[in-house]
Formats: structure tokens, sequence, C-alpha cells
């Protein structure tokens, strides 16, 4: 048995407190951020929070420090991105391939799924393959498992190879036949696999203890179902001007009662000023960002949504000196009053212009077919191809998925 003393030299990426406050305001919309910093100043006294014209204090210098408020004891409920994050604090791995889970863990949706692609990540992260594949696998580790997914099919392959289950069978029944199984059309399975109707009830079985929604019974931040836009970028005198909506968020403040009392705590004081700084960069990276963007998408502002130009992360990044993941958190979940309607800060990044005029022609192509006998995915990337678009058939599935078209199926007449 080996006692000897070994030094062992590592880089670990380790996040303060200050770091995760700062992360998390940066990330949150103005209508959460509200609720948050509401939330901070009913437990931490050495907050005073300013609305409009309005103070509210909660600290009252008339309690000694033994009395106490219920409220003292409300907590700020942890979210799943917290619990990923924490579980990504505790493994050794390469800081590159740390930074590339943490921006993955922080574009997944309400469900636990990616809610931008691989190849889109690859593109702004300006990774190669093989370190996008070192960061999934560690990301497909993760508690819940099943995060990270790309679809449904996706997730509950992942929980089955997390339990050591790799049957072939049984992932060629999830990739191709789900529907089917929904439908109950056996028969069909059974002919394609050549396995008989018990195989199948045996794998149903096996596939319903699988959670086909990694999320469930875990905090995701969306509770706030409504949108309010950060900013309105207006054209006043043929050119494009932008202000952020400050009054969605109440002022912070240091109370002065409670900082000039014998009792004030120096833990307290110090996470209030924390909060306010953050407040401040939150500003300013938001005004910078956008004011690049005014920029970038001058076209698209003035003319509309066939106008957008390539942009990604990294165009972002590199002008403003800042980290990809940084601009990911700033843009999050957040929209703008523009002269094209509210729209998603992230809408305005696109890694390739062409998908837009590809989605366009793909729109005439089914608004114009014949309803009798509708296009196959297969026959609209071909005439794609026409055009000098070369197009997999599964991105003309999906770009027909999100444009909202039906299947070939059910877009034919008399079939709903």
């Amino acid at each position: 048995m080996d006692f000897s003393l070994k030094i062992k030299q590592e880089t670990k990426l380790i996040l303060t407190k200050e770091m995760k406050i700062s992360m998390n305001i940066l990330q949150m919309p103005s209508s959460q951020l509200k609720e948050y910093l509401e939330k901070e100043a009913v437990t931490n006294p050495a907050i005073e929070i300013t609305y409009n014209n309005y103070k509210y204090k909660n600290f009252n210098v008339s309690l000694s420090k033994d009395q106490f408020s219920p409220l003292d004891f409300v907590s700020y409920e942890e979210t799943l991105l917290d619990y990923l994050e924490e579980q990504l604090c505790y493994l050794k791995i390469p800081s590159k391939i740390k930074n590339i889970c943490l921006f993955i863990i922080n574009n997944l949706d309400s469900r636990g799924y990616l809610a931008t692609s691989k190849s889109e990540i690859k593109n702004l992260l300006n990774i190669n393959s093989q370190q996008l594949k070192e960061a999934f696998e560690i990301i497909y580790t993760l508690d819940p498992i099943g995060i990270g997914a790309e679809n449904l099919k996706d997730c509950l392959k992942i929980q089955l190879t997390s339990k050591n289950i790799t049957d072939k069978i049984l992932f060629l029944l999830i990739d191709n036949y789900l529907e089917d199984i929904a439908n109950q059309n056996f028969s069909l399975i059974e002919a394609k696999l050549n396995i008989t109707k018990e195989d199948i009830l045996n794998y149903l079985d096996l596939i319903k203890t699988l959670s086909p929604i990694p999320t469930r019974g875990y905090t995701v931040n969306t509770n706030n179902n409504y949108i309010v836009p950060e900013a309105k970028i207006e054209i006043k005198n043929g050119k494009l001007t932008f202000k952020i909506n400050e009054d969605l968020i109440p002022k912070i403040n240091i109370n002065n009662s409670y900082f000039n009392s014998s009792f004030a705590n120096k833990n307290s004081i110090t996470t209030a000023i924390t909060i306010m700084k953050c407040l401040e960069k939150r500003y300013q990276t938001l005004s910078n960002i956008l004011e690049l963007l005014i920029v970038k998408q001058k076209d698209f502002f003035f003319k509309g949504k066939n106008f957008l130009h390539s942009l990604v992360l990294k165009d972002i990044a590199n002008s403003l000196n800042l980290h990809e993941s940084t601009i990911s958190r700033a843009i999050k979940d957040k929209y703008l009053d523009t002269p094209q309607g509210i729209i998603s800060i992230k809408s305005l990044f696109i890694v390739d212009s062409n998908s837009i005029k590809i989605k366009k022609l793909l729109e005439d192509f089914i608004n114009s077919e014949d309803k009798k006998s509708p296009l196959s995915d297969e026959k609209i990337t071909s005439l794609l191809r026409e055009k000098g678009y070369s197009t997999a058939r599964r991105t003309v599935t999906k770009y027909r998925v999100e444009l909202g078209f039906k299947s070939t199926r059910e877009r034919k007449i008399g079939v709903k």
C-alpha cells in the first residue's frame, strides 16, 4: 500500500458566491429579476428596494438582533440550473470542456432538451467535434439523466444507455416506430423488426419506466410565461436607436439604518453591494450588445426577417472581449420591442442566413402544393436543390416543423 505524498497540479473551475450571483442576474429576464430582487430585499436587511418614488425598507431599526420575522428564513429556491452547475463543480475535467458544458446547460428548454442544435453550438463556440462529443458525454451523466437530449427519442436512449441497456431492436423501435406504438400498429412493427407482439409489449413496459421530460420535479425558472421587452428599438430620423427599459427593475441601495447599526452583518452588506454591482454590469453588457446588434442586423430592423444576416455569438463576444457563454446568458429569454414587432434577442443570431431563404421557399412550396397530393420532405429537398440549395432531408423536416406545417399524410385533404 502506497502512503507516499504526491503533488498534482490541475485546473478546477470553482464558482464563488459572487460569480453565481453575477451569472444569475445576467441571465434573468426583467420580470424574473424583479422577483429575485424582491426576495433578496426580504431576506437581506442590508438591502433597500425602491419602486419609483416609493421606498420599501425591510429592516426595522426598532428590532433587536434577538428578534426575528418568519420572513428572515425565506430562501431563494434552488433551480435545475443551479443543481447542474453544482454537479459540474465537483467534476475534475479540463476547463475548456467545463465551459462548453456550462454553455449547454444554459441552453436547455423547460423540458431539459437542447434549445440549440449541436451544430450551432459547435459553430457558436468555435470548437471541434471531439470537444463537443466530450462535453455531451459529461452532460449525459448529470442528474437528472436525459438532460441535454435533442428530442424525445434521444432522451429515451440516453436514459437506457445510462442503465447499460443497448438492445439494438429497442433502439430501432424508439428511432422509427414510437408513433406506431402509440397507434398500436403492432403488426407493422412485427413485420419490420421480425419480433412478436409479446416482445413489443415487453419493450413498451421498459419504455414506460423512462422519463420523457427529465426536468419534472425540478424548478426550471419558467414561472413567468408573459413577455416583457428588455428594451425598445426605434427608427428616428432614419437612424436606429435603443433604450433599455430601466423602470422594469426596482432600484437597489444600501439600507443606511442597518449599515450604521451595531449589529450589522458584514456578509449581508457584502451581498447587497455585490448585487448592486452585478445589476450595473448587466445593464452595461446589454447596452453594449444592443449597440452592436442595431448595426449588424440593421437591414432586419428596417426591412424585416428576410434580411437577417449571418451572426453568431462569437462575433459579438470578440467585439466586446467577452466569452460566448457570457453573451449567451445576457440574451437568454430576453425580448425586444422593435419596428418588426416583439422578438427574442436570440432570434437575431443565425449561423447561416441561407436558412431563412430556405424556410421561405419551403413555405412557398407547401402553400402552393396540390392538397390532394402534398409534397413529401424528399420532394421538397429536390425542389430546393433545383433552386441551388443543397439541404439534407432531415433539415427540411426540421424547418417544416419549425414553420408549423404538418407531415405529408396529415396535410392531405381528408386526413386530420
